[in-house]
Order: structure tokens, then sequence, then C-alpha cells
């Protein structure tokens, strides 16, 4: 259990906007307090349509989140934490990926249109209470867009079943309206607001009963989506949470603002409600204007293998890859802004973190892993981070956090920045300077962890090699000083008669490690993916002589 005190409150909040502060009591109060009227009516007409039209098969079926599989019957959905007995529930982000209803467009889960229908009938029938979890703001943003984009393909549904379901995107919209996440800020608040413009356009051309309410509503979130768009995004591309698995996410959300203001600009319905087609046009404007800069963030956040690297909270997803993986002159990439620095020569692909904990108000999705590194060798993952394996599971989420999970130098058992709770940061490391010299090939990265104590890392780049030297300065606490390198669950170890050197292979690439400090190994478990959990090897090199070590990795 970690101890909650005075110092660590103190520099956990300081970073805090005062929305943040004092928008977590009003947000609870009109959660307790505030709900649309038509859940109840929009739960006896789902139960009567369910009976009008019923499901043909009712055989039980699958769905896998999270690299975890549930078995459900239609007639016996699991949609809220309470249904599900203690010893098998699944974590919350499990139930949030089912209330998400992003499946109704994955052709692995296996679900006809028959059975998506009978299953969003039996949400709205299931859900009456907009108080509930599963009406939460995080959730019920993903589920509003994923409706809208079925009923859009489902355009032959009967006309009561249709009028059911908008009426309750109808209900669910001005619900999280009242719960936008301004007190969570970051890629919650982006969610909310890029649903509630998506839903309420989609409400106008429905010809919603309150159509002025709602045109009040797009015209407003329009304005707070340009702000956002500024403000979450650095000028270099890249998301201000500085994970690559989240700046997908934001990446698709503004891609679907961009379609929405494009696809409605020019509609005639847009012209009865007088300066929204201004804001969704100078919101189009922008979308168009960064879309391209924020594909080539993640082109540059991509190995080789097309999936991103794994930096703060990120899994093994999709990137973007890149066009020059085959390159013969070294390319460099130094994302200043963002806190990235990557280098790509042959088939080869070099990144390191160089970013502090960002954005300093919120930084539940950042780790303790500057000057941290991922290594690509002939396209293929050699040097690899942890990864994020869970949210709910402390011990996890601790893990996957902690500076030693990543490639970084450290004293042993210290923290560069002090991680508690499940999201958040007390006093924190911050970079002092980084600079590259395109000329000599040379990376320099300097930081001050949470104790000030002074790191420094360079990394040499050759052509067939890697040289790292790591020196501390200004040492605060007692500890070994050490080196970390955690390889790949695939790359196997042969140590050679010199024990300065050893030789490592993952699949069919070959490389050495030569050092002159002390090396020794030892076994580390990374979540590539959430729930997913693989055995790895860490190398730890430690000199206990001197504040200083050196290492190469050739090929």
């Amino acid at each position: 259990m970690q101890q909650i005190n005075f110092p660590r409150i103190f520099h956990t909040v300081r970073h805090l906007k005062p929305i943040q502060i004092f928008g977590r009591p009003f947000f609870w109060l009109k959660r307790k307090l505030s709900a649309p009227h038509g859940a109840d009516y929009e739960a006896r007409a789902a139960h009567e349509l369910k009976r009008l039209y019923p499901l043909k098969s009712r055989h039980n079926f699958n769905l896998a989140f999270l690299n975890q599989t549930c078995e459900f019957s239609p007639d016996e959905m699991h949609w809220k934490s309470s249904d599900w007995s203690q010893d098998i529930r699944p974590e919350k982000l499990w139930l949030y990926h089912l209330n998400y209803f992003s499946w109704l467009f994955d052709p692995k889960q296996q679900i006809d249109k028959e059975l998506q229908l009978f299953l969003i009938l039996d949400w709205i029938e299931s859900n009456p209470s907009a108080h509930s979890e599963t009406w939460e703001p995080y959730p019920a943003s993903k589920r509003i867009r994923n409706w809208i984009k079925w009923l859009e393909e489902f355009r032959e549904l009967a006309i009561p079943l249709r009028d059911c379901i908008e009426s309750s995107i109808f209900s669910q919209t001005i619900r999280l309206s009242i719960d936008i996440e301004y007190h969570n800020q970051a890629n919650h608040l982006f969610e909310n607001l890029t649903c509630l413009l998506i839903s309420s356009i989609f409400l106008l051309k429905c010809e919603c009963p309150t159509p002025i309410k709602i045109s009040d509503l797009a015209k407003e979130v329009s304005s707070r989506l340009i702000e956002q768009i500024a403000e979450q995004f650095f000028n270099d591309g890249g998301h201000y949470e500085r994970s690559p698995m989240y700046h997908i996410e934001m990446l698709e959300a503004v891609e679907n603002i961009n379609d929405c203001c494009r696809n409605h600009l020019n509609e005639a319905f847009i012209e009865a409600f007088p300066g929204l087609k201004e804001l969704l046009q100078r919101l189009k404007e922008i979308c168009t204007l960064k879309i391209p800069l924020f594909k080539d963030w993640l082109a540059n956040l991509t190995h080789p293998d097309g999936h991103i690297a794994l930096f703060n909270d990120s899994a093994l997803k999709p990137g973007k890859k890149s066009i020059q993986t085959n390159q013969e002159k070294p390319l460099s990439y130094p994302l200043q802004e963002s806190g990235f620095y990557v280098r790509r020569w042959q088939k080869n692909y070099f990144v390191l973190s160089c970013g502090e904990p960002s954005p300093a108000y919120q930084p539940g999705h950042s780790h303790c892993d500057i000057m941290s590194y991922e290594l690509s060798l002939e396209g293929r993952r050699c040097i690899i981070d942890t990864g994020c394996g869970s949210y709910q599971n402390p011990e996890i989420r601790k893990h996957c956090r902690r500076t030693s999970s990543h490639n970084v130098p450290l004293i042993e058992l210290a923290e560069q920045s002090d991680i508690w709770g499940f999201f958040r940061i007390g006093k924190r490391a911050k970079i002092i300077e980084r600079h590259f010299d395109s000329q000599a090939g040379i990376l320099v990265v300097e930081m001050l962890d949470q104790y000030e104590q002074k790191f420094r890392r360079e990394v040499v780049f050759g052509q067939s090699s890697i040289k790292i030297r790591d020196r501390m300065y200004q040492r605060r606490i007692t500890g070994t000083f050490c080196s970390i390198i955690h390889l790949h669950p695939d790359c196997q170890i042969f140590p050679e008669n010199d024990s300065s050197t050893i030789s490592l292979s993952c699949g069919e690439v070959r490389f050495r490690l030569f050092t002159t400090a002390k090396l020794r190994t030892e076994p580390h478990l990374c979540y590539p993916d959430f729930g997913l959990e693989q055995k790895s090897v860490k190398l730890i090199l430690s000199n206990y002589q001197t504040e200083a070590i050196d290492y190469v990795i050739s090929w």
C-alpha cells in the first residue's frame, strides 16, 4: 500500500488546473442529481420491440477484448459489474470495451446484424438508470459514436427500431453533455467533445425534439474542439500524453470530426442554425491541415514491423509504416516538442524517449521512461519496452510504470518520478538538456530525477553499431548505479569466452553487446498488450567503482 502524505499530495496537486480540483465534486454532484428523463420510456420501448422482433437464433456467442474471451447468452447479457459474480468479473476496462460497442464492426467477433440489433435493444432495456456505470461519460462517448455509425450503415432498419435507438442516442447525448470530463482533461475530454459534435449533428439531421438546444450544444463543442486540438497536440504532430497508443485514438477522433464536418457542412438543415456552419467550416479546415502532421508523427513512432513503439501506456497496435524502411543513408527525426528522437537506417530503427511526464496537469498515462529506448535490427524488435498490462491490477500497473521496467540508467530501487496510485505522479523528473549533433551522430540527453540527481546519456551511432554512455552526477541516495536493457521475448543469449561480450539472437537477427561493466541477467515480465503476459530477460549492467557505464551494441 503506497503511503499518502502531504509532500506527495502537494507535488501532485500543484500541477493541476483549477477545474480539475474544483470540477471533481461538481462532476460527482451532477452525476448524482441530474439525468435525462427518457431512459425509462426507452427501456420499455426496447423491451416491447424485442418481443415484436424476436431473435431467431439464441445460440451462445463469444466476445473477446484485451486478450480475454467471455461467453454470453443473448438472454443474459452482463453489461454492468453487478451482473457478474466476483470470481469471474472482468476488469473494468474489459467492461468498458463491452459497452463501447466497437465490436459491432469487428469481423473477428462474428456477430450478425440480427444479433447486433438485439444486443443494442437489450442494452437500452437493461440500462434504464442514467446514473449507472454503463452511462459513464467515457464509454458513452464511444458507444454513441458506434451506434450512429451502425445506424448509418443499416439504413433498411424498420422505423420503430430506428426511432427507439435514436431516442436512446438523444438521452445519452443529453447525459453526456452534463458529464463532460473537464476534471479529467486529456483524451477523456477530447472523446467527450468529439462524440457530442457527431451526435448533435446526427440528432439535428434526425429532427430531434429540442433542435435549438442541440444546435447550441453543437456550436459550443465545436469551439471547444478548436481549443483542444490546439492544446492537446504539439506542433511536431504528437499528442501531448506522449503515448503512441493514445495518439492513434486521438488521430481517429480528429479524422471522425473532419468527416462529420465535411459530410454535413453543406446540408440544408445546417443553414437553419446561425453560426453553426461557420464553426464547422473552421473546424474542418483545422482538421484538414493537422491530420497529415499527426499521421507523420505516428509513422515516426512506428517500428519497421508496422506496430507502434510501446512508450508510456501503449499496447502493440498497428501504426503507420514508414516508406523509408530500406533507406541506406540514416534519417533522423528529433521530435523536440513531444520529446522523442527517431533514427532510421537500412532496416534498423531506434527511438528514444526524452520528454517529461506530460501533460503536467494530467500525466496519468506517463511512465518513468526518460532516456529509455527501443531498437529494431533488420526489421525485427530486439530491445523493447515493458508495455502496459493492466489499469486495475495494482502490481502489474506498478511494474509497467516503474523505472526499472525501462531501458534507462538508474540507482537500483529508486524511481525517476514519484508514481503512485494507478494514474498519479507526485514529484517528477525533468529534462535539463537534449541535443543531437548530426555531423558526429551523437544524441545527448540529461535529466534530474525527483531527488535532484543528474543522469546523462550519450548515444553514438555507427553504421552497424550503437554506443551508449551513461553517467550520473550529484548522487543523493545510496544504491548501485545500473543501466537496464530489456530484450524481446524471442531473444536468446549466448555467452562468449570473453566475459565482457555476449552474443544475442532474435529470430534470424544476430547482434552482440560489449561492456566493461559487470553484467547479469534477470527474468522479466513484459506486457505487449493488456492482459497478455510474456516472459523475457533483462540485462543489468552495473559499476560499483564509478558512476559510469558504457556499452556497445553491434551487428
